[in-house]
């Protein structure tokens, strides 16, 4: 994998640190969460990384795994690309909390989810601004264009649903 760096100021080094223990994340990691957003284009803010309930002071745990599991959890960390105690971190939490977790790819997934329920209310409400300007010139919307529209907001919902179910099945055990 490439590695990308760049130096800052000291305080601006502690303030990154201090969100990313405030996030339950390593720098790396929370760099990574950053960098793909801005890849993604969306709008990077520190109320957009909160993921965890207020309760996020890290505690540590050391575990005891036997060794032919090693690898095993190795390969499933990365195939999430987690580090393995961020990995280890997020199973436990989804079998406590019977939530899933979502990786940065799932994330970024429904993010772009979002972003095309935007564009589809913007649509509709240039529908309504339309309707109400010329209400007499109703003919100029197309019932059956208002169903395929109701047809992708349903599309959407079912992806997202599939999404958070595959992620919570992620972590269920085999």
């Amino acid at each position: 994998m490439a590695v990308l760096k760049t130096t800052v100021d000291n305080d601006t080094k502690e303030r990154f640190h201090e969100i990313a223990l405030s996030q339950g994340m390593t720098e790396a990691e929370l760099l990574r969460s950053v960098v793909l957003m801005l890849v993604d284009q969306q709008e990077v803010s520190a109320d957009a990384i909160v993921l965890r309930p207020d309760n996020t002071k890290s505690s540590r745990i050391t575990v005891g795994i036997p060794g032919f599991l090693v690898d095993a959890v190795k390969t499933r960390a990365s195939s999430k690309g987690m580090a393995v105690s961020r990995w280890v971190a997020a199973l436990v939490q989804s079998n406590v909390t019977g939530q899933p977790v979502m990786t940065d790819k799932e994330l970024l997934a429904l993010q772009a989810s979002g972003r095309e329920l935007a564009a589809i209310g913007r649509n509709v409400n240039q529908i309504a601004k339309a309707l109400n300007i010329a209400f007499e010139d109703t003919d100029r919307v197309k019932l059956k264009l208002l169903s395929e529209l109701s047809q992708v907001i349903d599309d959407n919902r079912s992806v997202i649903r599939a999404l958070v179910r595959t992620s919570q099945n992620a972590w269920d055990a085999d």
